[in-house]
């Protein structure tokens, strides 16, 4: 199957954790649906005739067409027994299946009742699964109406907070972070000067300050402007 320009983007970028001598992959997960998964139009227009969901077409050039997307990585250890500098944790749930999913509900059970309304919008879409730092990342769809859907993030402690981004801005973001943990508050109405966030911006510092080295293929002005105005 020949990959859309978005996945091909995508697998050149595992390639690139793959080859980089100063990251250590302790999880990797890429590969495509078995059989023929429906193409970006083929599964917008299914979303729309059979779960009421209509999706704004600007989102299909981010498609994926991938059953599992996922990696899990530190950066900069010196040798096996020391932690690392700083490191990143990805799983990417594909798009029919996780507006198909149910909403998060259990996770909030402190929500209150004007709040459970839009809680039971939310599908998660991004997840960190192997470095337990319980950080989510979802959708906000609304059924009936044709919508880019708001992104909304949540690492459980700090609450949830609307990401100053869409769909396919997310994917590349998370692209170029690698999934860095922590890198969704440069797209948040945060400052990284609390002390809530001591590690993460150390993380994000760290990030800025190595990955123009380790993969110069990529621009981080945007980035490094986020992360000056929430500093």
């Amino acid at each position: 199957m020949e990959p859309t320009p978005a996945e091909r983007a995508w697998l050149d970028t595992f390639e690139e954790l793959r080859n980089s001598p100063d990251v250590e992959l302790e999880m990797e997960t890429l590969e495509f649906a078995k059989g023929e998964p429906p193409d970006a139009d083929t599964a917008f227009g299914t979303l729309a005739e059979h779960d009421g969901v209509v999706l704004d077409p600007s989102l299909q050039r981010c498609y994926l067409r991938f059953a599992g997307m996922g990696a899990s990585w530190g950066a900069g250890m010196t040798d096996e027994d020391e932690d690392p500098l700083f490191g990143g944790d990805f799983y990417v749930i594909p798009l029919l299946q996780a507006i198909r999913d149910t909403a998060p509900i259990d996770r909030y059970p402190l929500a209150s009742p004007e709040e459970r309304p839009f809680i039971s919008e939310l599908r998660d879409i991004d997840v960190t699964s192997v470095s337990g730092a319980g950080m989510v990342t979802s959708l906000r769809i609304r059924p009936g109406a044709s919508h880019n859907p708001e992104v909304w993030f949540s690492d459980t402690a700090r609450g949830l907070y609307k990401l100053d981004v869409d769909l396919c801005g997310y994917l590349d973001a998370l692209r170029i972070t690698k999934g860095t943990l922590g890198w969704q508050y440069l797209f948040a109405d945060v400052s990284l000067t609390d002390d809530r966030f001591e590690v993460t911006a150390r993380f994000l510092t760290t990030m800025l300050q190595v990955f123009p080295d380790l993969f110069p293929a990529h621009d981080y002005t945007q980035l490094r402007t986020r992360l000056e105005e929430r500093l």
